[in-house]
C-alpha cells in the first residue's frame, strides 16, 4: 500500500559520509528494508559501502537506489514533495537563533505530515492509510498531546 508515511528522518548541517551513515543506520533500526532510495548525493555510495557491504552490521546487504534525474530521467517526486514542504516551513522559521531547535521543528513537521494533514494525492492522513488508528478527534494536535502524556 502506498501510504506516504514518513518513518524516519535525520537532520544534518553537513553533507558528508559520516552524516549519511547516521541516516542510513536510522533507516534500518526497525527492520531490514528491501532498498533505500536516496538522491544523487556523492556521499551516499561511500556510506552504503561502509555500512552494508562489510560485516559492520552483520553482513547486511541492502539495495541502494539512486534517483538522479540527469541520469535516469526519473523524478523522485514522492519524497521531494515532503522535502519541499519541510523546506518551505523552515524558510518561515529563518529567524531562529539556535540550530538546536531545528530537529524539534522537523519532528513537529513530520508529526503533522503523518497524523494531522490529509495528503494531497490520497486525501487521507498517512497514518490512517497505513492502518494506524489512534482514535484522535477533530483537534488532532491536542489529542496527540493528550495521548503522549498518558
Amino acid at each position: 500500500m502506498d501510504t506516504k508515511l514518513i518513518t524516519g528522518f535525520h537532520y544534518s548541517l553537513s553533507a558528508n559520509p559520516i552524516e549519511a551513515q547516521e541516516f542510513l543506520k536510522k533507516s534500518i533500526q526497525k527492520g531490514k528494508p528491501k532498498y533505500i532510495q536516496t538522491d544523487a548525493g556523492v556521499f551516499y555510495p561511500r556510506a552504503f559501502r561502509k555500512l552494508f557491504y562489510s560485516n559492520k552490521l552483520g553482513g547486511l546487504t541492502i539495495e541502494h537506489k539512486i534517483q538522479n534525474y540527469q541520469k535516469t530521467r526519473i523524478h523522485n517526486y514522492k519524497i521531494e514533495t515532503v522535502f519541499m514542504k519541510i523546506k518551505d516551513r523552515v524558510i518561515d522559521f529563518r529567524g531562529l537563533k539556535a540550530l538546536w531547535s531545528a530537529p524539534i521543528l522537523m519532528t513537529a513537521i513530520v508529526i503533522q505530515h503523518n497524523f494531522i494533514e490529509n495528503h494531497s494525492t490520497t486525501d487521507e492522513v498517512p497514518s490512517g492509510r497505513a492502518g494506524v488508528n489512534l482514535e484522535i478527534g477533530e483537534n488532532r494536535w491536542l489529542d496527540l498531546i493528550r495521548r503522549s502524556s498518558k
